[in-house]
Formats: structure tokens, sequence, C-alpha cells
């Protein structure tokens, strides 16, 4: 009787001590992810402050670059979403977060919403081309593969054979974000480009054939109110889904438009010179849009800067259908309740997921205001353990 007592309080002692390490090792993985990103833009000019300032953003969980991008201060902070507070937001979707950081798992994870599922044609390893046919996951949850060569094509061969059939392909990392690795192929009137810069087919193959755990995907089309504000990018919506536990349902959070710009091309992301602007989630109208604050000061544009289109009231068309039908995946997903959906508008309540993100960026939607005056937002993180109740 007392050998058993003593290996259920060696158990329950083993227990506290495994959580409080897993615990102790999350936090740790959150501060050094928050210095990172700090050490990052710590010499930028356009950073320059009073160190007594810096400190008070440290204190209070927001990287310098708060400064610039929120009119924050000490009466105000508590209603700001802090970039502390995303590090630890990281952990909301438990081992689901695998299925958003990974792009090739979260195409698999569309596979119910075909419609909307960008069309990805395979992926490039080690200089092969394997088709994404012979990866998807069979009965039981399980992935077939094949090492032999006749499931797979010489890469370069195979995006260069394809580039003469459709004009363009997108390249993207199995993972990352921000655009980076993003690649835009094109073959015309004899030559290729790679994000607009031409090559003849000897070097444009030893580029391909280099390039490593990548997906190759269609090129979007987007809608015709998107193309007039800037054609070289897509320009794609970050609309970001929280699922209510209390009233069993998902709701928008927030919404933005990216915009391409010429700095930003060809991909439309907002530290590459990109354009960001706010969504009326109501009625799908867009805000003024602004840029990155490489200058020291947000530069907002009711107008493109390259193509003097009008941004400012832009309607996305049939934006509630839109809405809806990204509610109606969010709850189908209501397993990883906070999602950050990039897509394309395509056209009338038509639209193309390009990938799904965990704990996305939310900068660009608290430049408009803070994010947690939204009571339900809020009620979201403090369920969740984020933030503080009130």
């Amino acid at each position: 009787m007392i050998s058993e007592r003593l290996v259920d309080l060696l158990r329950g002692s083993y227990r506290l001590f495994d959580r409080n390490r897993r615990k102790t090792r999350r936090t740790l993985t959150e501060y050094r992810r928050f210095v990172e990103k700090e050490v990052l833009t710590w010499e930028k000019a356009w950073l320059s402050m009073p160190l007594g300032r810096r400190l008070w953003l440290w204190r209070h969980g927001f990287l310098s670059q708060a400064n610039v991008l929120y009119d924050i201060d000490e009466n105000n902070y508590r209603q700001y979403f802090s970039d502390f507070q995303r590090e630890r937001a990281y952990w909301i979707n438990d081992e689901q977060r695998e299925a958003l950081n990974n792009k090739l798992f979260f195409h698999w994870m569309m596979e119910p919403f075909a419609e909307q599922r960008v069309a990805t044609y395979g992926v490039l390893k080690r200089g092969r081309f394997h088709d994404l046919r012979s990866l998807e996951p069979a009965g039981g949850g399980t992935v077939t593969t094949t090492d032999g060569l006749e499931e797979t094509t010489d890469a370069a061969t195979w995006i260069t054979e394809h580039l003469h059939e459709e004009g363009a392909l997108m390249l993207k990392p199995w993972r990352g974000s921000g655009g980076m690795g993003v690649t835009r192929c094109s073959y015309g009137n004899g030559v290729y480009h790679i994000d607009g810069e031409k090559y003849g087919q000897s070097d444009f193959e030893s580029i391909i054939g280099a390039l490593d755990s990548y997906l190759v995907s269609e090129v979007v089309e987007q809608a015709d109110y998107a193309n007039e504000l800037f054609p070289d990018a897509a320009n794609t919506l970050r609309v970001l889904t929280m699922y209510d536990d209390e009233a069993d349902e998902p709701f928008v959070a927030a919404a933005a438009h990216r915009i391409g710009t010429r700095q930003s091309a060809p991909v439309d992301n907002f530290t590459n010179g990109g354009l960001a602007t706010g969504i009326d989630r109501e009625t799908g109208r867009l805000t003024a849009g602004f840029q990155f604050p490489f200058s020291g000061s947000l530069n907002w544009h009711e107008t493109h800067p390259d193509t003097g289109v009008q941004i400012t009231d832009t309607q996305i068309p049939n934006w509630t259908v839109i809405r809806e039908q990204l509610l109606e995946m969010a709850a189908t997903f209501s397993h990883t309740p906070y999602i950050g959906w990039d897509l394309v508008v395509t056209g009338e309540g038509t639209f193309t997921v390009i990938e799904g993100n965990n704990a996305p960026n939310i900068r660009f939607f608290q430049v408009h205001g803070p994010l947690l005056n939204d009571p339900r937002v809020r009620r979201f993180y403090e369920h969740h353990g984020i933030v503080p109740e009130e």
C-alpha cells in the first residue's frame, strides 16, 4: 500500500515537473523570439528614440517599431495586443499549428474546400520534381511516397516545360512567412524571368535545380479591382478568424488588404515596401493604404503611389459572400481556433486561399486602432490565457 502511494506521488511529482519544464521552455522561446525581432531593427535610423521610451516599450511587451506604428501611451497600451503577447499566441493552436506552419500540410488540410484551394502541382526536392498526386494522404491519414525515379522528374526540365505551356508559375518554400523565398517564374518571347529578372535557359535551370523543399503552384488570376490597383503582384487579403468557444462559432477579428508596389513586386508584403489597408469587416470597403515606416513615420496613400488608382473606399466585390465562406472554413477547422488566412479575390464573391498562418502578425491591423478594443477579441485572448482578464 505504501509503495503504491509512493509510486503515485512520484508520478504526480514528475507530471508537475514536466509541465513546469515545458512552460519554462515555452517562456524562454517567447523571450528569444521577441529579442531576435528587436535586434533585427536595433540600428535602423527610423527607430531612433530616447532610451527611456524604448525601455518603456519593452517593459510593456512592445518592439521598438511600435513607437512608429501605433499611437501608444500610458493610458491606452493595454488596449493594444503587444508583440510579446503575439509570441505567446504561437501556442494557441497546440499541435495543429504545424498544419499552418507547413504549406504542404495546409494544402492537404484544405482538401474539403477544393474550389478555394490554390492549384499546387508538386514539390521540388534535391533537384527532382515530385508530383503532388503521389504525396496525397492515403486512407488512414498516412502519406504514400515512392523513392523510385519513375515517380519524379528532373526539376528544371519539368519547370521549363510547364512554363512553355502555362507562361508562369509560383514557387515557395514549404515553410516561412513574409514572402521570404517566394519566387515568380515566367517564360515569354524566348526569355525566362525570375521575379522580373531575365535569365538564359542554362542559368535559369541551374537556379531551379538548386531549390529544395519548394512547392510549385499556379499563378492565381486576381479580380479586376485588384489588378487595377497593382497588376504586378497578387494583392492578397489577410483575414484573422478566431473561434468563440462560448458562442460555439468563429468570427472575423480583423481584416486587411495588402497591395503590391514596384518596390515589393512580385509580392505584396508590407515589410518589402508593399501597401496595407484596413478592411471594414461589415462592408468590405478599404481604408487608405500605408507603407512600412522606413522613413520614421507612416506614409498614407489614398491613391496607389505607382498606378494612381483610388484605394480609399474601394469595394471588395461581394465581400459578405467571401466573409461567410471563410467563416464556414473556420468552423470546419474549429480545432484550429486561431488562423490568419491569406487569400486572393478572383471574382464576384470568389477567392483562392493561398495559405493559412499560425499566430499571424497583427501590426497592420492595429495601425487603425487597438485590437483589444473589441470585447470579443479580448475575451478570446483571455480564454486562451494570452492577455490578463480585466
